[in-house]
């Protein structure tokens, strides 16, 4: 296209660029053929494991020295196995078992079906310490609400997902666990003072120097610093302090395109922004609301342009460019060309892991099935993003026991129904969700809660059962829990 900038070899190496459908378009091999970094893959462009192998590996095919990564935590959060619900538990469930040998295990089985998918780096472990019940987004995805507690779970599943040979992200520094607003749709601001920030939710980050990379999150901290983390100096700063310096690894923005930096200051200068910030990765984002190409040529000629004013230092995205690079090689080499194990090997492994997990983490009270109809009502209200997915996993995995299941069309009539179950997760700060609660809860009292969330999140009611996430094996695990209940003598 006539005046358009020229891809600039530097400049596209710091980028990490989503792709739109399940195949390599021409756009991105022609990027990749001028030096594009990173590519992200999410559960659009990998409906399944196989799928998402054949266009890793003709993205390594095209480019060898490019990093494919994944964000893929387990859980609430899968890409992998997004159409049919993870086979692992939430990290919230591991970190209430409590034992560091079963995360590591798990971290290795999932390391083992990224590697067999060609995946390079994984957007994970999380370090949040999940201290406000009320936070939407992170809430079961960390490890739980103690420091030491996410720092011992998430070094041991950074250590089961190296041993496989995947790269490995900490996130979100320097802690998103404390907020009660979702950066997807907003800016959130963490009003502790720093001592309080400091004890509580940044010594997790001290197993920074194990780690690959560590991944900035769009959140205000005033007793910090001055800005968003991802586009302020005083992030990686700080992460050098709380790494005692021992961090030599890649800093990787969260995506660019969330709302809490999209808006103001505006995709183009947020990716400048966190440049200025010292960043080696800019997570440009998904392409479900925007054209993949148009966002990397957005980033780069904003990039380029504040190159050509003087306000980015030349010389200084060069070194960062060249750091990154080895970065990638290093990565490369250590993944290996060939996966050790099939897919359908690993994929066993991992639901053989998962299902023990979370038999030991689902918890339930005076609740029981007795096998005959269920009406499921699911009282969450939030659309699917990284957390708060209004997931059918309950329901399937009902009528994988052969139970007759209508999902009621919310409030729907629970009137008739033999057996109720009303999904929750956060029953005491959404007031949405309280609402339909109440509601159901006032045609059937008897009704049984199958709490989703963190513990501190649910509602107290006579019959529950808490599942800590929505993933398909907590569902199985809180179903079969359900049912020996319901055949035990009364």
């Amino acid at each position: 296209m006539s005046g358009t900038p020229a891809w600039d070899r530097d400049v596209l190496t710091l980028l990490m660029a989503p792709l739109e459908g399940t195949t390599l378009p021409d756009w991105a091999g022609d990027a990749l053929d001028a030096g594009l970094g990173s590519i992200i893959l999410f559960g659009y462009n990998t409906p399944d494991p196989g799928t998402a192998a054949a266009l890793a590996a003709s993205i390594h095919e095209r480019c060898d020295e490019v990093l494919v990564a994944i964000d893929e935590e387990g859980g609430d959060v899968s890409r992998l196995q997004a159409a049919t619900g993870s086979s692992l538990p939430s990290a919230w469930a591991f970190g209430q078992i409590d034992e560091v040998a079963l995360t590591a295990r798990a971290g290795e089985a999932l390391g083992e079906l990224l590697a067999a998918c060609d995946m390079d780096l994984v957007l994970s472990p999380v370090l949040d310490v999940s201290t406000d019940p009320a936070n939407p987004v992170i809430g079961t995805r960390s490890y739980g609400d103690d420091p030491d507690r996410v720092s011992r779970h998430g070094r041991a599943m950074a250590s089961g997902l190296r041993s496989a040979g995947l790269g490995v992200t900490g996130k979100h520094f320097p802690g998103h666990g404390a907020t009660s607003v979702d950066s997807h749709t907003a800016l959130p601001r963490i009003d502790l003072d720093a001592r309080d920030m400091r004890r509580e939710h940044l010594a997790p980050f001290q197993i920074a120097p194990w780690l690959d990379a560590v991944m900035t999150a769009h959140i205000l901290v005033p007793s910090l610093g001055e800005g968003p983390a991802s586009l302020s100096r005083w992030s990686t700063t700080l992460l050098d302090e709380v790494s005692g310096n021992g961090f030599h690894g890649l800093v990787i923005t969260d995506a660019l395109d969330m709302a809490a930096v999209a808006a103001d200051p505006g995709f183009g200068e947020a990716a400048v922004r966190a440049l200025e910030a010292g960043a080696h990765l800019l997570c440009l984002g998904t392409s479900l609301r925007r054209d993949a190409a148009q966002m990397v040529r957005e980033a780069h000629d904003a990039i380029l342009a504040a190159l050509e004013s003087g306000r980015l230092d030349r010389e200084e995205i060069g070194r960062r460019a060249a750091q990154t690079r080895a970065a990638i090689r290093s990565l490369r080499i250590r993944r290996g060309v060939e996966p050790r194990r099939s897919i359908p090997e690993t994929l066993r492994d991992l639901e053989e892991i998962g299902a023990d997990a979370a038999r030991r983490a689902v918890t339930a009270r005076h609740a029981a099935l007795s096998g005959g109809p269920v009406v499921v009502a699911d009282a969450r209200v939030r659309a699917d993003h990284a957390s708060g997915s209004r997931s059918p996993h309950l329901v399937g995995a009902l009528r994988e026991r052969g139970i007759d299941v209508t999902e009621a069309q919310y409030p729907g009539d629970l009137s008739g129904a033999a057996e109720v179950l009303v999904v929750t997760r956060l029953p005491r700060s959404d007031a949405a969700e309280a609402e339909r609660v109440a509601e159901a809860l006032r045609v059937r009292p008897d009704a049984i809660l199958v709490h989703t969330g963190v513990p501190d999140a649910a509602l107290e009611h006579r019959e529950s059962v808490s599942t800590l996430g929505s993933s398909l094996t907590m569902m199985r695990a809180a179903v079969d829990l359900l049912l020996r209940a319901g055949r035990e003598p009364r």
